[in-house]
């Protein structure tokens, strides 16, 4: 019973758990980084725990923040927009893709879309760098994203 009672506190506990990150270096002196422990054959590795920031969400990957800096990701939305922008919000946060959201609410907020995305506004739209995807479809998105090296959702 103790045994049982342990092991769902441990799955209860798990998301706020910190992730592990292990360093050490190759036999070719090369300094390694991973979430994966070392080979066996490695013989003294540094082992951190990596706790949640204060927003309460876990750092940004290497992968995540060089494709931000190059190919920034912002998503166009209305007030009327309804199921397809909240899936399309739902969609970038189950992936821990970093963005902004842009409300178009008034013509000046439509003059400046047409003038970044060159068409009539329609919402949802993603833009990842220069491209631009209208409408929420999620195979669409992953390409687009994928494209831009973003990591793949975690499963």
């Amino acid at each position: 019973m103790k045994r049982r009672s342990a092991l769902l506190l441990l799955i209860a506990a798990a998301p706020a758990l910190a992730q592990t990150a292990y360093r050490w270096v190759d036999d070719k002196g090369r300094v390694q980084y991973s979430d994966q422990p070392p080979p066996a054959a490695v013989p003294q590795y540094d082992q951190r725990n990596i706790s949640a920031n204060q927003s309460g969400s876990l750092q940004q990957s290497f992968a995540t923040r060089q494709a931000a800096g190059k190919y920034p990701v912002t998503l166009y939305v209305s007030k009327d927009c309804g199921k397809a922008c909240e899936d399309g919000r739902a969609f970038l946060k189950k992936r821990t893709i970093p963005f902004s959201e842009q409300r178009i609410e008034s013509a000046e907020d439509v003059a400046a879309y047409k003038a970044r995305i060159g068409a009539e506004p329609f919402v949802p739209t993603l833009l990842v760098g220069r491209e631009k995807e209208t409408g929420f479809a999620a195979p669409a998105w992953d390409n687009l994203l994928d494209k831009a090296g973003y990591p793949a959702a975690r499963r």
